[in-house]
């Protein structure tokens, strides 16, 4: 679900559960089995921040490992489940209200110390009181909350494999990749969200691309957390029908999220700690990730 809403109350931006939001709620899913027909592998590919138990301060694969270890124990752990990211850069859990009343409860503790908390959020559970029973409970929902996105994600995935008909084999693959350079821009102001930032101009930010073709099934790569619009035009534009966008994959980008070019005037925190300017990378990614297409295209040639 998208994350980015006008405050009701404010009437500013904000973090929250926009359901009427840009969102794009498929699953990609590629099977792979053996000659004989029995699966053996599949990688699914899915728009979604894995956050849910980010309060918790514990290391978690979240929502897409409880997807996984369901999609194995289904199989009976003969296979290998796969997870990758979308263009999840502005996409929430649907589910996902403990951690926004965990929120109001830090804010609350932290007042009570004098510090004002609102509009910068420390990392992860930081400052949380965990043997307060209202924390404990929320907590506790979380966890049972990923088990429950799990199973429910894990179903689809598994509905769209048993539904798959096209079988290929021998086929063809390429992969290549390309970098491209943006304008950067330093913040010089602070605050969460809800007020323009002030910025210079810094360094340009490097982002990395990467095509992979398998078959006519086109995996669109980029190393940073891309808007969900942008990962939609790319399966817009592109002359491949099976097409997905995958990020947060090889490597690392300094730009901070990706924003579309039309969401630069939102004052959300992605926004406004985005190290772009804007009017390049939108563009950049999507028309480079289609030459690296055209070009897959020529090799066969």
């Amino acid at each position: 679900m998208n994350r980015n809403l006008i405050d009701p109350k404010t009437h500013k931006w904000w973090e929250g559960p926009n359901y009427e939001g840009p969102s794009d709620k498929t699953v990609a899913v590629v099977k792979f089995e053996t000659l004989n027909g029995d699966p053996i592998a599949v990688y699914y590919n899915y728009a979604m921040h894995a956050v849910t138990v980010g309060q918790l301060d514990k290391v978690s694969a979240d929502a897409p490992g409880a997807t996984s270890r369901y999609i194995e124990d289904s199989f009976n752990d003969r296979i290998v489940a796969a997870w990758s990211s979308g263009a999840a850069g502005d996409q929430n859990p649907i589910y996902f209200q403990q951690t926004y009343d965990l929120r109001e409860i830090r804010i609350k503790d932290y007042a009570k110390r004098g510090e004002d908390i609102s509009n910068s959020m420390p990392p992860g559970g930081q400052g949380l009181n965990k043997s307060d029973p209202a924390v404990a409970k929320l907590m506790n929902q979380q966890k049972q909350m990923i088990l429950s996105m799990g199973q429910f994600l894990g179903e689809e995935v598994m509905h769209v494999m048993r539904g798959m008909e096209r079988a290929q084999v021998n086929n063809r693959m390429f992969g290549d990749q390309r970098t491209i350079r943006c304008p950067g821009r330093q913040r010089t102001d602070t605050g969460r969200a809800g007020s323009p930032g002030t910025y210079k101009d810094a360094d340009p930010v490097e982002l990395r691309l990467s095509l992979l073709m398998i078959g006519d099934i086109a995996f669109g790569a980029v190393n940073g957390e891309v808007f969900n619009l942008i990962g939609q035009r790319l399966k817009r534009e592109s002359r491949f029908a099976e097409t997905m966008m995958v990020t947060l994959t090889n490597g690392m980008a300094r730009s901070g999220y990706i924003p579309n070019d039309a969401a630069f005037g939102y004052n959300t925190f992605e926004v406004l700690s985005s190290r772009l300017q804007p009017g390049c990378a939108e563009s950049g990614i999507v028309n480079t990730l289609l030459e690296l297409m055209d070009e897959s295209e020529a090799s066969q040639r």
